[in-house]
């Protein structure tokens, strides 16, 4: 049976004006448990107001990057997404469930594929997650990212997108 962990939040960057990242420091002894595919998302609680609340959010990292990171985007009343936006800091403690989801990258193999992906607004975490996994991990393969946004100030991960476009043009 899969159980809550305490963990400390290592990061909490501002993506966009209503949207955190926020990076763990998963201890050594939990790396194995966190062990994670591309696409898949943890499940947080804490409580808030003396209330036990559960959220759940993918990660946005690549299992090959060694850190595991989510987005929070801000939810007009959302309980655990103000916290994150305004009052989650480095240090604090979570309690978060190991990695869990089927929407996953199948495991890299040596061959030339081409991946087409779409996004809209936050659902980019996942995608951006399985985009750099295969970058990284599938050198003959490429990948087309359709994303769209409501406006260019709204767009997370803009600067880290436009970097990895940069990185592997054409492919």
């Amino acid at each position: 049976m899969r159980s809550f962990h305490s963990v400390k939040v290592k990061e909490v960057r501002a993506e966009t004006a209503d949207c955190v990242s926020i990076a763990l420091d998963i201890p050594r002894s939990l790396e194995e448990t966190f062990g994670f595919a591309a696409g898949q998302y943890l499940t947080f609680r804490h409580a808030i107001n003396g209330e036990d609340i559960r959220r759940s959010y993918s990660l946005c990292s690549s299992p090959g990057e060694g850190e595991w990171r989510v987005a929070v985007k801000q939810v007009p009343g959302g309980r655990f997404s103000s916290f994150a936006n305004s009052m989650l800091k480095a240090g604090d403690i979570l309690e978060v469930m190991p990695p869990m989801g089927n929407f996953v990258l199948p495991a890299p193999v040596a061959q030339r594929k081409n991946y087409v992906a779409f996004a809209a607004g936050s659902g980019i975490t996942p995608i951006l997650s399985i985009l750099k996994t295969v970058l990284q991990k599938e050198p003959e393969s490429r990948f087309t990212l359709i994303y769209g946004n409501s406006r260019t100030d709204t767009i997370i991960f803009l600067e880290e997108l436009e970097a990895l476009k940069n990185v592997h043009l054409g492919r």
